[in-house]
């Protein structure tokens, strides 16, 4: 046991320090975004459209490497600088984000739809009332 602990430190980055990124990027997208999920991997499938296609293949990425953290023979195959560079990416966009602004964004959004729809029902009314002849 001691041992493998000295190995770990060795080698540079430990299993902690690799899922510390992922718990980090994780919550970060429970707290913006309102999406939870079990794992990294899971809370990026949820988030879809939300977040962009190169956040899905750093969050991946970060995600694999922390599982591979955990296996010896799989670690060496860990690129400790691209995994600090995806987190530091990741936590980076994240808290750009704005829930508050999100959801304003979103209510105004649906509140446009709506107001739409209801001045097409109101024409319509009136091109037909017109058309029978009653105005």
């Amino acid at each position: 046991m001691k041992g493998s602990k000295l190995h770990a430190k060795a080698m540079g980055m430990s299993l902690d320090h690799a899922n510390k990124y992922a718990d980090d990027v994780r919550n970060l997208i429970e707290q913006r975004l309102r999406i939870k999920g079990r794992t990294l991997d899971k809370t990026f499938v949820r988030a879809g459209r939300l977040l962009p296609k190169w956040a899905h293949r750093e969050g991946h990425y970060l995600a694999q490497a922390a599982q591979h953290m955990g296996h010896p023979k799989l670690r060496p195959m860990i690129d400790e600088d691209r995994l600090k560079r995806a987190h530091n990416t990741l936590v980076a966009h994240l808290k750009t984000i704005d829930p508050v602004e999100r959801r304003k964004t979103r209510i105004l959004g649906v509140l446009g739809v709506v107001s739409f729809n209801l001045i097409l029902v109101a024409a319509a009314l009136l091109i037909f009332l017109m058309w029978r002849g009653y105005l």
